[in-house]
């Protein structure tokens, strides 16, 4: 490709670049998520201000790479070992927290007139939970050691997993032309199968190559792309979606069969790519697609009903269930309001919902406006929770005293 034809591209990353990096610059000083950021910084310099960049299909490449490898960073960051023992724990905070906002947001979706198909979209959207978000709150409150910030960050990441196992089945359904009984099961039976060979290949074929992670240059970044790739495709194969396989591929590089230098080296440059230049774009370039034609009157109602219908059941699903876990009833509460954000997870399966045309230009726009509400209710939420659990403490060690 002649340079000159692809100067106009550079001249749009150099300002996607500065735009990323200024923003963060910023955000980081007043302590909003750069992922917040970076989606209002796509609305400003868009087709829906300032104009300053139209979508072209460059940028559509580089968003899809910043999703494949926001999911296998996801996956390297969490601890198998880990995630089984708050499997344990949160498992049941973490699936009823899940099933009742996915089944509030689809019935809002099919009140307002919406097909199942879309409804379903927009329930899945708004189901998956904000770890990243959520663990920078709780890292801002001085919580991140506590057993309740565990409990929070470990329902989370177990919902988010929840979530994309539905969004696999639900995506499985939207390409199907029909539906019955037996292309249920069969999605069921192809969804089974591939966890099972992938989490049999990631236990028995990553210790295969432990010798050659024995040393910090043993090339695992490049052996975890190809996995991730073969995973992702795999999964697209069997008519799932690539990031279930991204994010499955990341789970199983870990210490135990890479040195812990390797391991670090390899998160650092995942992360790097994932959050400091293609996951990023894929954040901005959300922003392209959002439209200010959305807050009509049906709009804004069917937004707040939606931001209302969450907030309220997820605090009271997550909430019963940790209160039956004996913790306390602000603890439950807290609990409750740390999984009401939404973020990344919500941005990458609405945005697939768009792109396969289930979700329009409104309702995706309503989506987002929507995790922008639930991120400050979260934010917020949670300081002022942690403040009343802290007085609480005060008060119980002046009583002991």
């Amino acid at each position: 490709m002649n340079l000159l034809v692809m100067l106009p591209f550079f001249q749009e990353l150099l300002i996607l670049m500065v735009v990323i990096w200024a923003f963060s610059v910023l955000l980081r000083k007043v302590g909003i998520p750069t992922i917040m950021g970076e989606l209002v910084a796509g609305i400003l310099i868009g087709p829906a201000v300032l104009g300053l960049i139209e979508p072209n299909e460059i940028i559509e490449v580089l968003s899809q790479l910043g999703i494949f490898f926001i999911l296998l960073h996801a996956g390297v960051e969490t601890n198998p070992r880990e995630f089984v023992t708050a499997l344990k724990k949160s498992f049941g905070i973490a699936f009823i927290g899940a099933l009742f906002p996915f089944l509030t947001s689809m019935s809002i979706a099919l009140l307002f007139g919406y097909s199942l198909k879309t409804s379903l979209f927009v329930g899945i959207s708004l189901t998956a939970t904000a770890v990243v978000v959520t663990l920078k709150i709780l890292q801002d409150l001085n919580l991140t050691n506590t057993r309740l910030a565990r409990v929070i960050v470990a329902s989370c990441i177990i919902d988010d997993l929840l979530s994309l196992i539905c969004f696999s089945l639900i995506l499985s359904v939207a390409k199907s032309e029909s539906v019955s009984a037996f292309s249920l099961l069969l999605i069921t039976v192809k969804s089974t199968l591939f966890f099972v060979v992938t989490i049999v290949a990631g236990y028995y074929l990553y210790p295969l190559f432990k010798d050659t992670f024995q040393h910090r240059s043993g090339k695992g970044f490049t052996f975890l792309l190809i996995l991730g790739l073969g995973f992702g495709l795999l999964a697209e194969l069997i008519g799932l979606h690539m990031i279930l396989g991204a994010y499955l591929a990341g789970l199983f590089f870990r210490e135990e069969v890479a040195n812990k230098e390797l391991v670090k080296k390899v998160d650092d440059r995942l992360y790097a790519i994932a959050y400091s230049f293609l996951g990023p774009i894929f954040f901005i370039s959300l922003g392209f697609h959002i439209t200010f034609e959305a807050l009509t009157v049906q709009g804004i109602i069917l937004m707040m009903c939606l931001v209302i219908g969450v907030i309220i059941i997820q605090i009271l699903s997550a909430g019963s269930m940790a209160k039956l876990a004996q913790f306390s009833t602000v603890e439950s509460i807290t609990i409750g309001i740390g999984m009401t954000g939404r973020a990344e997870m919500a941005f990458i399966l609405a945005a697939i919902g768009q792109k396969l045309q289930i979700l329009d230009n409104n309702l995706f726009s309503i989506i987002v406006f929507s995790t922008f509400i639930l991120n400050f209710f979260a934010t917020f939420g949670l300081k002022y929770c942690a403040g009343v659990i802290k007085r609480n403490q005060n008060k119980q060690f002046k009583m002991e005293m």
